[in-house]
Parts: C-alpha cells; structure tokens; sequence
C-alpha cells in the first residue's frame, strides 16, 4: 500500500487469548502502513507496551443488554473516524461491527475457531443472526480451511471470503538450536500446552496414562483452568498414580518446550491449533487428535490418534518406544513447515487481502 488508509479494528478486549495475542503481535507494523484506530467491546487489557494506535475506544459492553448501546456507540466512532475498512475479531464484536458498519465502508471479520461448535452450538437464534446481519460490503477471514467450511456450511450462505493462517512469534525459530536423536529416545517426557477447558480434553489423556504405568512415559501440562476441574484431574492422576504434572500458565514456552520429546494435543476441535505449529518450530514431534485442521496445518507431518478412544494413544505410544516411527524425519519436516507461519508471511497475505477488498469497494 502506497499511502497510509485508515482502519478501524474491533475486539472483544484485551485479554490474553489467541485472537488477542495476534492482534497485538501485529499492531505495531500495522500502524506502519495504516491510521489505525482500535475499539474493544470491554476495557479489559493484558497488554501494555503492545497497544500501539492512533486512537483507541472501549464500548462498555458488559451482556447483551448492552448490544444496543454498543451498536450506537460504535456508530459514532465510524462516522467520526470514516475508516477505509473496518476489522472486526469474535463474534460479539464481529456482530456489532457489522450492524454498526453502513453499506459504504468494507467490513471483514475474522473466525479464530469452527463457530458451529465454539459459538453457535445448535442455536438457532445466534445462527439466524449471524445470517441476517451479513451484507454485501462485508467479507470474512478464516484461519485454515477446516473453519471456513464449518462456516460455510453452518450459514449457507455465499460470502467472500478468505483463508489466512496463523503466525507464530518468531522466538520460536532458531536454526540448529533443537538437534536431538528422538529415535534413540529410551524414555518420553510430553508436553501439552493449553487452558484447562473441555474442548481440551483433558481427561482422555488421564484415561490413556492408565494404560501406560509400565511404561516409560510422562506429561506436563502448562495452562490455567477452572479450580474444580483441575482438582476433578488431579484427584484422578493421584489415585491411579499417574506420570502426569499440571505445572500452570507460563510465559516462556519457547525455551521450556526444548526440554520436551514430544508435544501432545487431544482437543476435540481447534480452530487452528497455534501451539502445535510452535512446538513443530522447535524440532519437537506432535502427537495429536484425528482432526482435519490438524493435518492441513501440519501437512500431514505429525502422529495421529483416535481422541473418541484412549487406548488409540496408548497404543501409538507403545509404537513409540518400539521404534516403529521415524521421529528424526517428522523432527526435519516439521521445522521446514513450520517456516510457512512466520509473521512476515502472514502480514504479507493479510495486506493483500485488505487491498483485495479496498480495489473491490471503489
């Protein structure tokens, strides 16, 4: 882009999450190129020197009482800031945003993760208003394939639209720093990084370690979760007296995950699955669920198991330790795709997408 346009990028808040986490990695090379002007739902923030804009607004959006106001408020700062394009990340802003937004200004939003399973849910309501609040003037932004489909075919409904994948920090390539022989490995020592939710699924990897005490294996985990939960997992381990450690949130995964031989992820669904292409950027080999996302951002360089099924992982990992698999190869592979996430490739498309539809809208 030649001359600084401005944009006008909505979020939920500034919490620490994924979608929160990208968007402040990249602000401050967006407002290199744009007149940026930011506008979370809630003045919630994590961040400090990463908040980096011309502008910035909190909406005060508390429930869905508030949706109205929002909506309003949202209006004001548009009409007062005439943006070029408005980017919108989650549903609840990418909701306001596109009522808010008039027919005159392109709008994209982005889906961090598979909407008929994170959002929706089998509701009808949020599905009709996801439908109805789509407008010609507005295009969308996934981030794989596997959630643009989900998308497409949950409102059925033609939209343009875009797949633009994930970036990892760059913390997490260094070249020659992870040499290891995984095939000459006598004993496994996992990783697992993620919050302790459901869709983690936790518990199936408690149930697989049963299968697993003779065996020279161990886990940790690093993520924080509700207290019950947690303590739910952690009476199971103690009882059955399991290899399994919750060692809690971190902030330096990039240097903890070289202590690791392998990283394990059984989620029932992902959106992307970030922490996977981080741990295959460091060398480390990945165990994960049979879903499709992984193996599209993962180009099929990985281990897959059964998540419906706990002996499946118990299993592979007995296969492990047998040498039956070629971890030095998966090792080698994996730092090569990784270098397809870097934050360079990923501005690149995202700079392209937003000129697509700027050219669009003239």
């Amino acid at each position: 882009m030649k001359c600084k346009t401005s944009l006008l990028i909505v979020i939920d808040n500034l919490k620490k999450g994924g979608a929160e986490i990208l968007l402040t990695g990249i602000l401050h090379d967006l407002n290199k190129i744009f007149e940026v002007t930011l506008v979370t739902l809630s003045a919630e923030c994590d961040f400090i020197e990463e908040i980096e804009c011309k502008k910035r607004y909190s909406l005060g959006f508390k429930s869905n009482f508030y949706l109205i106001s929002s909506i309003w408020k949202l209006k004001k700062i548009i009409k007062n800031h005439r943006p070029s394009i408005i980017h919108s990340h989650l549903f609840y802003s990418s909701l306001i945003a596109r009522l808010a937004c008039p027919s005159s200004v392109p709008l994209v939003y982005s889906l961090h993760g598979e909407m008929s399973k994170n959002v929706f849910n089998n509701s009808k309501l949020l599905t009709f208003l996801e439908k109805k609040t789509i407008k010609k003037n507005h295009s969308v932004i996934a981030v794989s394939n596997a959630v643009l489909k989900d998308y497409e075919k949950t409102i059925a409904k033609n939209i343009n639209s875009f797949v633009l994948k994930n970036y990892i920090s760059n913390l997490f390539f260094c070249e020659n720093k992870y040499e290891k022989d995984y095939n000459g490995l006598q004993k496994l020592k996992l990783i697992a990084v993620g919050n302790l939710k459901k869709t983690k699924n936790y518990a199936y990897l408690v149930s697989a370690f049963s299968y697993l005490k003779d065996y020279k294996v161990s886990l940790d985990v690093y993520g924080q979760g509700n207290r019950i939960d947690f303590e739910i997992l952690r009476n199971e381990i103690e009882k059955n007296n399991l290899a399994i450690i919750f060692k809690g949130p971190v902030n330096n995964l990039h240097e903890l995950l070289t202590d690791y031989d392998l990283y394990v992820s059984c989620s029932k669904h992902e959106g992307f699955g970030i922490a996977s292409v981080e741990a295959m950027a460091t060398g480390i080999p990945l165990l994960l669920s049979d879903l499709p996302v992984y193996h599209e951002i993962t180009m099929e360089n990985a281990l897959f198991f059964d998540v419906s099924n706990p002996i499946s992982f118990s299993d592979l990992i007995k296969s492990i330790l047998e040498k039956k698999y070629d971890l030095n190869e998966i090792s080698k592979n994996g730092i090569r795709i990784s270098k397809k996430y870097t934050k360079e490739i990923y501005l690149k498309k995202l700079f392209n997408i937003y000129d697509s539809i700027l050219q669009t809208a003239q």
